[in-house]
């Protein structure tokens, strides 16, 4: 433990002492005399060592607290922690496995050195006090949506984050246009072989937008999809990497990070008049669709769980498009925030849908669930590869 004896010569020595932590250069060590337990690894750029305070009477590991495996070792974190805390020790592992298990007693706790590392978690929020009515804003969020929250936004610490090119010079980045499937190759109507339609302003069109889910008996066209694909999801311009943007890019209609366009478009029909029941996967470079084999009790059920979703499971949608992401091809690239980037542009994707299915005089609507293990299931891709991240049905208006 560091232990700082009063004056102004104490008070520069924290002050350096501080600088040098914020910067990663050296960690503060809580020591049983010779034997190492736990290591603080600061996060924050403003460095403070945790202070002391009264235990509790009944204290629990906070509910947002996670123990994991790192290059380091095991390492106890929380999302809104100021440091991490490394466990050096099996005694200090054992504390913290016994505080995951429920509330304990202090008075549980004998020795003085148990009170001395609560002492330590107790400040930075590790470990709370099991009596303590949590608000009803902090019982709203879940664990994983605070872990995801704070860890993909920028706050004032020193993790890596944004377009780093970490794995530059490791491994390719994945191509720009996904490598083919084996199965039927479907060319779509062009826009210039389509029935001419002229379209309503922009302000019309998001003001008459609405979540519709009523289907028509009649089976939605393939011209309407292809109209719905080539409006919202091909690809413009294929842009090779360069000295500045050393990886693929791509110009499409909507907006992606870094021009980088990880996301994929399938479809998963049940009844068009053209195409027949099951799975496709939408090339925006050529315009085509892929019919997938062997993958039509998969489509199936992404249209049932569309169904389900909207609470109409007795009136499924004539079609579902099916947004997926090649993540590694964000990652490739960004820190950190990759993840995060692809559920904004899945987001924007979402309301393109919305406006198109509306100028189009469609019915549609996207859904907040959605089953990732049947994608799989479908075309056998890996989720670390490829995973569905959204979904949105459509077809014919009743």
């Amino acid at each position: 433990m560091l232990g700082l004896a009063g004056g102004k010569d104490s008070a520069l020595l924290y002050h350096y002492i501080a600088k040098l932590a914020a910067g990663g250069v050296i960690e503060a060590s809580a020591d049983h005399g010779a034997v190492p337990l736990m290591r603080l690894i600061t996060l924050q750029i403003e460095f403070s060592l945790p202070r002391a305070e009264a235990l509790p009477q009944r204290v629990m590991l906070n509910r947002f607290a996670y123990l994991r495996r790192s290059e380091r070792g095991a390492i106890l974190q929380h999302p809104d922690a100021p440091f991490e805390v490394l466990i050096e020790d099996e005694a200090c592992g054992r504390l913290i496995t016994g505080l995951a298990s429920g509330a304990r007693d202090i008075r549980s706790f004998t020795g003085a050195l148990d009170h001395a590392l609560l002492a330590l978690l107790v400040s930075p929020g590790f470990v709370v006090d099991a009596d303590a009515e949590e608000p009803p804003a902090r019982q709203s969020w879940e664990f994983q949506d605070r872990l995801f929250h704070r860890t993909t936004r920028s706050h004032n610490d020193r993790l890596p984050r944004g377009g780093t090119y970490r794995f530059l010079g490791h491994w390719p980045a994945p191509p720009a246009i996904r490598p083919h499937y084996q199965g039927q190759r479907i060319t779509l109507p062009g826009p210039g072989s389509l029935p001419t339609s002229s379209s309503a302003p922009l302000r019309d069109v998001m003001e008459n937008r609405r979540s519709a889910r009523a289907m028509s008996a009649e089976p939605v066209s393939i011209e309407d999809i292809s109209l719905l694909l080539h409006r919202v999801a091909r690809v413009k311009e294929l842009h090779s990497g360069s000295q500045s943007i050393p990886q693929e890019t791509l110009l499409r209609p909507y907006p992606s990070a870094g021009g980088i366009h990880e996301l994929e478009f399938y479809l998963a029909i049940r009844i068009c008049d053209q195409l027949a029941s099951g799975f496709y996967h939408y090339n925006g470079k050529e315009h085509t669709l892929t019919l997938i084999s062997n993958a039509e009790t998969a489509a199936a059920g992404m249209v049932a769980e569309c169904a389900a979703a909207w609470g109409q499971a007795e009136q499924p949608p004539h079609a579902v498009l099916i947004i997926t992401s090649r993540l590694p091809r964000l990652a490739w690239k960004y820190a950190g925030i990759a993840y995060r980037m692809s559920i904004l542009n899945a987001g924007v994707v979402i309301q393109s849908l919305y406006l198109t299915v509306t100028d189009l005089g469609l019915s549609g609507s996207a859904i907040g669930t959605g089953n990732s293990d049947l994608f799989e299931q479908a075309t056998g891709a890996s989720s670390w590869e490829e995973t569905s991240i959204a979904e949105f049905g459509f077809g014919r208006p009743a």
